[in-house]
């Protein structure tokens, strides 16, 4: 099943601010430029010898899921909604792995032409998102 953990991906209100934290506090350096996905969600991976860490995502508009999600976050404690937001595994059969997670009661979600990437709901994991990717996949950002 599980065969690796690629990534986290860590909800901040100002990108450029997480991704200093991460690299004064970790030493990770970008591993791209910042960019905004179809979801609107703009992000930044940093990782450590080319390997993927901690992908550092902003909401890109105020409507965006990524901003409400946040906005339902928010406490006393935790005035920003920050923290961590998803993560993503590698497992060596997706096919066979969603198979399993569905008969248990899991709710996926697949983007159509991406064979190789589904999306686990929050509700179904104790409010954590999980991108599962096939050994080998490529890895995509987070839908809605």
């Amino acid at each position: 099943m599980i065969t690796d953990i690629r990534y986290v991906a860590v909800m901040v209100e100002k990108l450029e601010e997480g991704v200093k934290a991460w690299q004064d506090l970790f030493g990770l350096e970008p591993i791209n430029q910042p960019s905004v996905n179809q979801w609107g969600i703009r992000a930044q991976m940093l990782g450590h010898e080319g390997r993927s860490v901690v992908e550092v995502m902003e909401p890109a508009s105020p409507d965006a899921a990524l901003a409400r999600f946040m906005e339902e976050r928010k406490n006393p404690r935790n005035p920003r909604g920050e923290g961590i937001y998803m993560l993503s595994i590698e497992v060596d059969d997706l096919e066979a792995t969603l198979r399993e997670m569905g008969a248990k009661g899991g709710r996926i979600t697949r983007e159509e032409g991406n064979e190789r990437t589904a999306w686990v709901h929050p509700l179904s994991l104790h409010q954590v998102f999980v991108e599962v990717t096939q050994r080998g996949g490529r890895t995509t950002a987070t839908p809605d």
